[in-house]
């Protein structure tokens, strides 16, 4: 027998309300955010998602490094994206570069900001100015990539008081390396408490367990130095800097560390934050020996590694944490092989197919390498590799992330076809028509970016590799979405007729908005509805806590053909 618990009865005379809601239908799902695993700067010390919204987040959120070792983000975000969420592709190690001085000594260290093999494209060009007494007075460093100036400082000063010092100047303006002192490469300062003198001379903090003076500090213009004294503490990425008078704490800096890429780089943290005390940075070596010797060629920058497929695996499986993503790629080094591009390929091919499974459906994206692009056999094989409905292989190389961007912005019915895709700067496809009717044809289908005399650079057909509009698959996505969305809401709810009812009404009224946004469209002779929806429980499924929704869906396609007859009469 079951037991039924009643509502409170009542005994003196009165009048009992209960209040009971409906299911409130939720918002619509969003259409434009795009994740990405990507080699970033800064990556946070446990790995975890990261949302920006605009460009200017980048050097905040993902250290300035990311524009070189990760484009697609800036070119994602610049098309249009609603949001883009990084997923730290974690592990490989960073290029460097020794550069010599005259005497053939180290005088500073280039190192790139990401980890990778991506900085093997960097060389470095010196061109040296010579003082009245024969040595170097000023440099200029030049950045190439490719052969092409990237980045150039001139007229860079050895001393660290100058506004123009080649350290300070190259870290707080170089996207791809920062510059460090090869005799202070790892070095933390001593820990201790420093007491500030009263002659403004300032307080030298050595190298820990050295006797050589890492930097100086000193009162900020215009402080009083009576009872003033800073407190340093720890070591690494742990550091922390007090500053007191007269035994009271007045500032506290924490995690502070002495790698220049850092955002918590303990000079720059001080110098920018710090109303009592300011800092000088020492040389390791004499003036004259500073600044680097000319180079003859540019030099590039070595050994640096990159992170293996299975470090791309791990970020990209941690994108399935944002349920919100619609379109995935991989921001992959151009140094990359292509067995190594076509394995994290599969990976986010994969990845998109359980999601979509989950309930989080998304599309993935991905480039060909600079290698395949101009060899039509091999794109072909590409193709191949990762053919799925929830695939888009992209050419020319590197140009993923525009059409992310440029796909994210468009609503899910709106077609990528013939849309202009600006490319920041890469070189759009070249190729002829009897090469397009092969990358383009029923059997391997690439999505090829490429300039058409009148329209500009287009997306030629928004196709994925098995040859389907793009579109149709975001519209179905959007389906799934806004079913999942609201059948959520009614777990836990009365398996009554009136919740059934309930539930049915608010698909029917997401569709219908949908059929209204020219998403969903009637068949072409009117004879079939764009959806069908049906909301039911058998007695089993009722004794099981069961609810079955079965829905039919005809997604809009968009125009990729017209076919002209043209009758000339006399």
């Amino acid at each position: 027998m079951m037991e039924v618990t009643s509502l409170t009865v009542l005994v003196v005379p009165g009048v009992s309300i209960a209040t009971r809601f409906d299911v409130l239908p939720p918002l619509p799902a969003a259409s434009g955010v795009v994740g990405i695993a990507a080699i970033i700067d800064r990556p946070p010390a446990t790995a975890s998602l990261i949302g920006l919204t605009k460009s200017a987040e980048i050097d905040a959120l993902l250290g300035p490094g990311t524009r070189a070792s990760a484009p697609e983000i800036v070119h994602a975000l610049g098309n249009g994206a609603q949001e883009v969420v990084v997923s730290p592709v974690l592990g490989g190690g960073a290029a460097s570069l020794v550069l010599n001085n005259a005497d053939g000594a180290p005088a500073v260290i280039l190192r790139a900001r990401s980890n990778g093999s991506w900085a093997h494209r960097l060389s470095v060009d010196i061109r040296a100015l010579a003082s009245g007494s024969g040595g170097t007075a000023r440099v200029t460093l030049r950045l190439l990539a490719a052969g092409q100036v990237i980045e150039e400082f001139p007229d860079l000063a050895g001393d660290r008081n100058d506004p123009s010092a080649i350290f300070d100047v190259i870290n707080t303006r170089s996207v791809h390396v920062v510059a460090v002192d090869p005799g202070f490469d790892g070095d933390d300062p001593t820990p201790g408490t420093y007491a500030l003198p009263g002659d403004g001379s300032g307080v030298p903090v050595n190298v820990t367990g050295e006797a050589t003076e890492l930097f100086r500090i000193l009162a900020e213009t215009g402080v009083d130095e009576t009872g003033l004294s800073v407190e340093i503490a720890g070591s690494g990425n742990a550091i922390t800097v007090r500053v007191s008078r007269t035994g009271a704490v007045q500032e506290e800096f924490t995690r502070l560390t002495m790698d220049p890429d850092s955002a918590r780089h303990l000079p720059a943290v001080l110098l920018a934050n710090s109303a009592l005390v300011t800092l000088r940075q020492a040389n390791s070596l004499a003036p004259a020996a500073r600044l680097p010797a000319a180079t003859t060629a540019p030099i590039p920058l070595q050994d640096g590694s990159s992170p293996n497929a299975a470090a791309y695996q791990a970020a990209i499986d941690r994108l399935g944490d944002d349920p919100r993503i619609n379109l995935v790629l991989a921001a992959i080094e151009p140094t990359a092989t292509s067995n190594t591009v076509r394995t994290i390929h599969q990976a986010l091919v994969a990845h998109a197919v359980q999601e979509a499974e989950n309930g989080s459906p998304r599309i993935a994206l991905g480039a060909v390498t600079a290698g395949e692009q101009p060899d039509l056999d091999q794109v072909r094989d590409h193709a191949a590799a990762v053919r799925n409905r929830r695939f888009v292989l992209v050419s020319p190389a590197g140009a993923a992330g525009a059409v992310a961007g440029l796909v994210s912005r468009l609503s899910p019915e709106i077609s990528p076809t013939f849309k202009t895709v600006p490319l920041f700067g890469l070189t759009p496809a070249s190729y002829s028509g009897s090469e397009l009717n092969k990358l383009l044809g029923p059997s391997h289908n690439a999505l090829v970016v490429q300039q058409r005399s009148g329209r500009g650079i287009i997306v030629l057909r928004g196709l994925d590799t098995s040859g389907d509009q793009i579109s149709v698959t975001r519209v179905a996505d959007a389906a799934i979405r806004e079913t999942k969305a609201i059948a959520e809401n009614f777990i836990g709810q009365l398996n009554s007729s009136d919740a059934r009812a309930a539930l049915r009404s608010q698909i029917i009224a997401t569709f219908t908005r949908m059929e209204r946004a020219g998403a969903l469209v009637p068949s072409t002779d009117g004879t079939d509805p764009a959806f069908f929806v049906d909301v039911y429980s058998t007695q089993l499924d009722f004794a099981q806590g069961i609810v079955r929704i079965d829905i039919a869906v005809r997604p809009v396609r968009a125009i990729d053909f017209i076919y002209a007859t043209i009758r000339v009469k006399n």
